[in-house]
């Protein structure tokens, strides 16, 4: 019997592969007209800073446009999203006292069409790697997909 179980190992054994698993291939959106991002999660990079939420998206975008715009007046030209001079907490604005300006917290959807405004205004990039939540009133359930510009 250990005879047969030897020679069966022997001849029927596969070697073990070294094929790398395939990767996974995630869909690159079009990021003027990308589709609800509403249930998402999110992570990337602004002009060279991560973030790893919507609304800390538009934290980092807001305090690189302020420090090229030299001027809330100037930021508040440059931006859709609701700002104030100064620290207010009512309304769902937070305080940035990098640049002593409050923002208004906005959805997904917005928080990207704000944000990419901002990068174009820079002239940095950035990209957003985006996961829909298995919600059924999810856009996408599960899936991955990338948001970059330029």
């Amino acid at each position: 019997m250990e005879r047969w179980a030897d020679s069966y190992e022997l001849h029927n054994t596969k070697p073990a592969s070294t094929s790398v698993a395939p990767s996974i291939s995630v869909a690159k959106l079009d990021v003027d007209r990308p589709p609800n991002l509403t249930h998402t999660r999110v992570s990337g990079d602004f002009g060279g800073t991560l973030f790893r939420e919507w609304n800390d998206l538009l934290r980092i975008a807001h305090i690189q446009a302020f420090n090229k715009a030299g001027s809330f007046e100037a930021l508040q030209a440059a931006t859709l999203a609701r700002i104030r001079k100064g620290a207010h907490t009512v309304e769902g604005f937070r305080f940035i006292p990098d640049i002593g300006v409050s923002l208004q917290g906005v959805d997904a959807n917005h928080a990207w069409e704000y944000a990419l405004r901002l990068a174009k205004f820079l002239g940095v990039s950035v990209k957003a790697e985006v996961e829909w939540r298995n919600n059924p009133k999810a856009a996408r359930p599960g899936e991955r997909a990338t948001l970059v510009w330029p």
